[in-house]
């Protein structure tokens, strides 16, 4: 059986070649400032909306904790976010909104299971979206 730390996440270089187009004369702090607190404001209006980045998640409420744009008082999956975030805040934010977008075009933005491929395996691993915070925020 596989496990997270098996999963398949895109590359740095990868990321940072789309995050280099996305800059628009941006520096990179400020496209990461722009992109938490645009998804600050709409967690708040719709608490569901963290489920749409799956095992991104962690690394994104962390994010958006440390640029005091979330006042969180749970915790927050360590072993999640040590596997699901990137040396560069913004190789994270890039990485964590491409695959929210890719849950947006399968139609399972606010599913909270995700099936994530795994390397060497045919078999995805199932990882299931879960933070206490925001579902007790859920109007």
């Amino acid at each position: 059986m596989a496990s997270l730390e098996q999963t398949q996440k895109p590359t740095a270089d990868y990321l940072a070649a789309i995050r280099d187009s996305a800059l628009a004369g941006r520096t990179e702090s400020q496209f990461v400032s722009d992109y938490l607190d645009g998804i600050g404001k709409f967690i708040g209006a719709r608490p569901g909306y963290y489920r749409s980045y799956g095992p991104y998640w962690p690394a994104i409420k962390s994010l958006l904790v440390e640029n005091n744009l979330y006042n969180a008082t749970g915790e927050i999956d360590e072993d999640v976010l040590s596997i699901y975030s990137y040396d560069d805040d913004s190789l994270t934010v890039v990485a964590a909104s491409l695959y929210q977008n890719m849950r947006l075009e399968d139609g399972l933005f606010y599913s909270a299971y995700h099936q994530l491929p795994v390397t060497d395996d045919d078999e995805p691993y199932e990882y299931y979206s879960y933070d206490l915070e925001q579902e007790s925020d859920r109007p």
